[in-house]
């Protein structure tokens, strides 16, 4: 992956030929016409092999991030990124507007999602053990133009959950010191602008710690996780005696619908678990230590979440749970003003390293995009003091700070759960691909027949999801889509399925991956329109980024501007992209890596 950079004058004459570019219709409609066929002729022709032959290369170029974290810190990663992000802070919005006493079960849902995906997850990252996590599976299955939009909504969604997680951060913040919320804040536009200065303060010194090193970051969670751990106990313990069941009914107000709307807010929580792949390339033993940091901090936190949200439940009747800090208000209630406190200081220090580990994968997808050529080579730069993309974590430290003085966390949530399902659902669709698909052929033709059957697959769960949302039972055209949904799992064992990795492998292939596209597609259509528009117009934004910028600057072209003929580009520009494309030089096949 690794691209020499243009030279000074080449970068101004092409800033000339850009101005060009934009003031002559004919040459823009041709330029747009030849990006398109190359962006056609790449789609889905990567090969999980060529997509990780020349992670050695960019390395290389850019810098290494050290390898310094163990399992137990990946563990402790993966638990502290999650456990804070939901239960602290969602839980009261989607037990009184979308579950009911049944959010417990829209976390269960949402467990069972995230954990058949983070099977997933794992063995691409054993056989893929370098930073990027969903962008690099995504890639070496789908090809390039999928992975740009997978990028550029993993990095999105990773930014706006910071920002939610920051400002929940303030919520809990002020409770701690029996001050309201929202005297913290300044409300400008009700329900959407609602200026949080502590936010974007809190934001900038996890930046800064971000920038500092791994193992620091790493030491740091560690000590805060296990605080955290100790005060979701006291909240198990101190609230379970004060539950009254009455308060559970009924049970799931607004019914299997809610249920599912409440799973598609909430997925956003366990986020956590994407940031521990993330970090592959900073793990010193990824083969036995990624699985046990990826299940098992998913473990720990869905049996916690569902837990707490048991208690709080049963503590305060689901219309009357605060949406702001709603474990410390139903202490207050119950006139344990002590464990409020307590409970709200817990809450900062879990809120804390879930916005920290948030914050952790923004900048590594960055720098593996622009290591690819995608984004602006000044993201793929390493610190040499710190061995961390220093570049990329400012940059996102900068854009989250923003929108968390900004924006408000219930259209924070929705925004964002739209583009984690749409991760994991690639996942999930890129495992099946990737375990019957020629390796290393990059020919259309011979991966065809997998591609044909996964989006068989995606297109028959989709349109289930929306039958089943629309109705809130099965119907017989949702039965008939459902038929469709196993039929193009079972279509997938009449494809020779010879790619298991021997380290680490999911096990009910094609089935178990299946299910999860199922599911994630059912959550998908469980959001709101607002969900749908942001994802359609931001799907566009990135196309036409990737169509006028990545297409041609991207590893995949190798003879640079050439590649979609672009006129307007002079001889030196020319010339300096070539330069990049002919370094770009893949191993032989004993020296890829082994899955």
């Amino acid at each position: 992956r690794g691209a020499s950079s243009a030279s000074s004058s080449a970068s101004a004459s092409s800033v000339s030929s850009m101005a060009s570019f934009f003031s002559d219709r004919t040459t823009r409609a041709r330029v747009m016409r030849d990006a398109m066929r190359v962006t056609r002729d790449r789609l889905g022709t990567t090969t999980a092999a060529t997509a990780t032959a020349t992670a050695d290369d960019a390395r290389g170029a850019s810098g290494a991030l050290r390898k310094v974290l163990t399992r137990a810190d990946l563990t402790t990663l993966g638990v502290g990124g999650i456990i804070g992000a939901g239960v602290f802070v969602l839980t009261g919005s989607v037990a009184r507007e979308h579950a009911g006493p049944a959010v417990a079960a829209s976390y269960a849902l949402s467990a069972f999602t995230s954990a058949v995906t983070g099977l997933a997850y794992a063995e691409f990252a054993v056989a893929m053990p370098v930073a990027g996590s969903a962008y690099n599976y995504v890639y070496g299955t789908f090809g390039e133009y999928a992975a740009f939009l997978t990028g550029c909504n993993l990095a999105l969604e990773l930014t706006i959950a910071s920002a939610a997680i920051a400002r929940g951060w303030t919520s809990y913040a002020t409770a701690a010191f029996g001050v309201e919320a929202r005297r913290a804040r300044v409300r400008v536009i009700d329900g959407l602008i609602e200026i949080d200065l502590i936010a974007g303060i809190v934001v900038c010194g996890m930046t800064a710690l971000l920038v500092s090193g791994a193992k620091q970051t790493a030491r740091f969670n560690a000590a805060v996780t296990y605080a955290s751990l100790v005060v979701v106990a006291v909240v198990l313990l101190a609230g379970a005696p004060e539950i009254q069941p009455s308060n559970w009914t009924p049970f799931a107000p607004y019914g299997m619908r809610g249920i599912i709307s409440g799973a598609s807010v909430v997925i956003f929580a366990f986020v956590g678990f994407d940031t521990v792949a993330t970090c592959a390339e900073e793990v010193a033993n990824p083969a036995a230590d990624l699985p046990f940091g990826i299940l098992g901090s998913l473990g720990i936190c869905a049996a916690l979440y569902c837990a707490m949200c048991v208690v709080i439940t049963g503590m305060v009747s689901y219309d009357d749970i605060d949406v702001n800090a709603p474990f410390a208000m139903a202490f207050t209630a119950y006139g344990m003003p002590a464990i409020a406190t307590i409970v709200s200081i817990g809450a900062v220090a879990a809120i804390t390293t879930s916005l920290l580990l948030s914050m952790m994968g923004q900048p590594r997808v960055f720098m593996v995009m622009a290591r690819d050529g995608l984004l602006p080579k000044w993201f793929s730069r390493v610190s040499e003091k710190h061995g961390t993309p220093a570049n990329a974590s400012i940059f996102s430290g900068a854009v989250t700070g923003a929108l968390a003085v900004l924006l408000d966390i219930n259209i924070l949530a929705q925004l964002v759960s739209i583009g984690t399902l749409s991760i994991f659902c690639g996942v999930n669709l890129g495992l099946i691909v990737s375990r019957c698909a020629p390796r290393d052929d990059d020919d259309f033709a011979r991966r065809a027949p997998a591609l044909k059957r996964a989006g068989a697959l995606f297109v028959s769960s989709m349109a289930f999801g929306v039958d089943y949302r629309a109705r809130a039972r099965i119907s017989w055209f949702g039965a008939v889509a459902l038929a469709a949904v196993v039929a193009s799992a079972c279509s997938f064992l009449t494809l020779p399925m010879t790619h298991a990795p021997k380290t680490f492998r999911a096990p009910f292939v094609p089935f178990l991956p299946a299910l999860g596209v199922l599911l994630t597609c059912v959550l998908i259509a469980g959001l709101g329109a607002l969900a749908w528009i942001r994802y359609a117009v931001y799907t566009v934004l990135c196309s036409v980024g990737y169509l006028s910028f990545a297409v041609r600057r991207s590893r995949e072209s190798p003879e640079g501007v050439d590649a979609v003929e672009l006129a307007v580009v002079d001889a030196a520009d020319a010339d300096a992209d070539a330069d990049a494309g002919d370094a770009v030089t893949l191993l032989p096949v004993s020296a890829r890596p082994s899955s």
